[in-house]
């Protein structure tokens, strides 16, 4: 299952942060900031997490063979994580920082788990709630853990500040996000707003799309509380800091596909400097 990273030899940067920068690029820029012992682990990191995201971006494949395909991919990552000898360029690395223990296997898998959940369906706001902290929480969780956090209640506000970047993602995107052939959204409120997730793309018209918009604010305020609830540990902000954009993003209108601006920058630089969300 190749990837194709930016083959440029002239390049600084490693395969995994090439893919960081290319498709997570907001993620890439908060872990820029992060001390350089751990700066490369959060680049694969953050690869692995688009990995787990391809798998579910398909609506072809999903017409021909269901979730099924996209589980298997799942499922060969998986296997990887628990050090199977598959070949990839984010292999190698990803079993390092595994075998190291600066990853933990159950954050990684747990970011299995929550694309699974997308594909197979998530029947009501709780399941949906748990797939976020697995799936944009777990990738947090997993770098708070990088930065040596191990108290159960930092790492649990780590996974919030991370599902808030990304139900605000879901905010700031989600007609792109339903065209592209995705559903994270709880299987009650697809079929509540006359859709049905064995059909993708989904088809919502926009008064569904608004209902379905302010529920998901509601969702991310809640989360925030969660987030800002425990302050991160000495030196360990930086695993918070995504959490700043998703909370940028719960408060403006939907905007597809529209670009970071300064000012969302200078706001994760004044949170790195406070120390906190």
């Amino acid at each position: 299952m190749p990837v194709s990273p930016d083959h440029n030899n002239a390049s600084p940067l490693s395969v995994a942060a090439q893919i960081a920068r290319r498709s997570d690029p907001d993620r890439f820029f908060c872990a820029l900031l992060l001390p350089a012992a751990v700066r490369e682990v959060a680049m694969t990191l953050i690869a692995f997490h688009h990995e787990a995201t391809r798998a579910v971006v398909n609506p072809q494949s999903h017409a021909l063979a269901g979730p099924m395909a996209g589980l298997i991919r799942l499922q060969w990552w998986r296997e990887i994580v628990e050090g199977a000898p598959h070949r990839h360029e984010l292999a190698d690395p990803l079993r390092q920082a595994v075998a190291s223990g600066l990853l933990p296997v159950d954050a990684l898998l747990g970011i299995l788990e929550a694309r699974e959940a997308e594909l197979e369906g998530m029947g009501d706001w709780e399941a949906w709630r748990l797939m976020m902290l697995r799936g944009a929480g777990g990738v947090s969780r997993a770098l708070a853990h990088a930065l040596g956090e191990r108290d159960t209640n930092r790492l649990d506000a780590a996974a919030a500040a991370g599902a808030v970047y990304g139900i605000g993602g879901l905010v700031r995107h989600l007609p792109l996000v339903i065209a592209n052939g995705r559903s994270p959204l709880p299987d009650s409120v697809v079929e509540a707003n006359g859709a049905s997730r064995d059909s993708l793309p989904l088809r919502l018209d926009d008064g569904a799309l608004r209902a379905i918009d302010g529920l998901l604010r509601e969702e991310g305020a809640r989360m925030l509380d969660r987030a800002c609830a425990t302050r991160p540990g000495s030196g360990r902000v930086g695993a918070v800091l995504i959490g700043v954009l998703g909370a940028r993003d719960l408060r403006r209108p939907c905007a597809p596909g529209a670009p970071r601006g300064l000012g969302d920058r200078l706001a994760v630089l004044a949170a790195r400097a406070r120390g906190r969300l």
